[in-house]
């Protein structure tokens, strides 16, 4: 997926000159792989980031994080950015991109990678889908191929972005991706947004998830729930949180959280309580991947043996 530049303001009112600003580095798949690094997954990181300052530091990022990135290109266009301004009326920041003509963009995965990870788990968004239609094609390709020599070992989160592009661009170009996953991450206003449902179930009923499909819908502070063949088997409060700081990256660490639980053998009522901890832990702490905890943090959250003093 993609991996941006981030630069945030260090306090919250409109953005002018001379305010504080930082930078950092996010993007969907990029917050999965650390959150999965820093739960105690091998985790690898593939797309492709430019010659410059953003790009070196998510490079620099994933080797801390002891992330895989063999397959992290870098090409001669410039690394996508992102620039947070925390003004307006929702607890949400506003979000700027930068995004057309990046060397994302110019990405073609590589087949290669297919065979280079033994019982793989490969994770993708509708983000990364959505940044170019040249791009979209060819990483179709790829989770088709994919899928063909690992089955059942992929999962899409749908993400979707208004700034990326209409409602019905996204329902055109997403469709191969969602068809090849055999695990589906969607946010309830996502799937209201995008398919106008009335409840999960309707999006089985409806095609939009198969049959043989698996479906997990996230509801923000009302928790997450696990649909198989249009019915919902589990449900999980959302973890309390302290401080809500910034929730941008909790879906990504949830999604993490889901994964970690799964790749492990734990049940999907289990594995949505570890996401649904993860996710508790991103919104606390400002920043995009910044605040995912480790694994230990996450087990002594759950045997409630967290200690703060």
């Amino acid at each position: 997926g993609e991996a941006m530049g981030l630069f945030a303001p260090q306090r919250r009112g409109r953005l002018y000159p001379q305010i504080p600003m930082s930078m950092s580095v996010a993007g969907s798949e990029f917050n999965v792989a650390v959150a999965l690094a820093r739960l105690g997954h091998s985790a690898a990181f593939l797309g492709a980031v430019g010659p410059d300052a953003a790009g070196r530091m998510v490079l620099t990022v994933l080797a801390q994080e002891s992330v895989d990135t063999r397959f992290l290109s870098t090409g001669s266009d410039p690394t996508g950015l992102m620039v947070k301004e925390w003004y307006g009326l929702a607890p949400e920041p506003r979000v700027y991109y930068h995004r057309q003509k990046t060397s994302m963009t110019r990405w073609d995965p590589p087949d290669e990678a297919i065979d280079a990870f033994e019982d793989a788990w490969l994770h993708v968004s509708g983000i990364t889908v959505m940044l170019d239609a040249g791009l979209a094609g060819r990483v179709a390709r790829f989770l088709a191929r994919w899928d063909a020599a690992h089955p059942g070992r992929l999962s899409f989160d749908v993400n979707f972005r208004r700034r990326l592009g209409p409602p019905d661009a996204w329902r055109e170009h997403i469709r191969p991706a969602l068809a090849s996953a055999s695990l589906v991450f969607c946010s309830w206003s996502d799937a209201q947004a995008l398919w106008n449902v009335s409840t999960p179930g309707e999006l089985f009923e409806r095609g939009i998830i198969a049959e043989n499909q698996h479906l997990v819908v996230t509801d923000g502070a009302r928790g997450a729930s696990f649909w198989e063949r249009g019915r919902r088997c589990v449900e999980v409060l959302a973890w309390p949180a302290g401080e809500v700081v910034d929730v941008v990256g909790a879906g990504d660490g949830f999604t993490a959280g889901v994964l970690a639980g799964r790749l492990v053998g734990r049940g999907w009522e289990e594995s949505l309580r570890l996401g649904s901890v993860v996710g508790a832990f991103a919104v606390s702490h400002p920043g995009d991947f910044e605040g995912y905890p480790l694994a230990d943090e996450v087990k002594a959250v759950l045997a409630e043996a967290w200690l703060d003093r």
